[in-house]
């Protein structure tokens, strides 16, 4: 029986795509010295609001988790923003 699910799994994964274990993202900034990315595939979720893009990521246990936020000028900033993340994410799974 083991064995059995055990081929059908293997069968699975490799007829279905599988996520890419890391999908590099570069964080935008003002700052010109240095350039910072995050890894799309530790992202929890994503909250938007009209003034920033609040990104959790990496989280765990007991609080490991950290959050990026990135000021924006309106919504329309932020959707732009998450349409770059999906983009790269879609980039990395090919």
């Amino acid at each position: 029986m083991r064995k059995t699910i055990l081929a059908i799994l293997l069968a699975s994964a490799a007829t279905h795509s599988l996520a890419s274990p890391f999908c590099p993202w570069k964080i935008p900034s003002t700052e010109a010295k240095s350039e910072r990315f995050i890894n799309l595939t530790v992202v929890q979720f994503i909250v938007q609001n009209d003034e920033e893009l609040q990104i959790s990521y990496g989280g765990g246990n007991l609080g490991s988790g950290h959050d990026l936020r990135i000021p924006t000028k309106n919504r329309d900033e932020g959707s732009k923003l998450l349409k770059s993340m999906l983009d790269t994410a879609k980039q990395c799974d090919k």
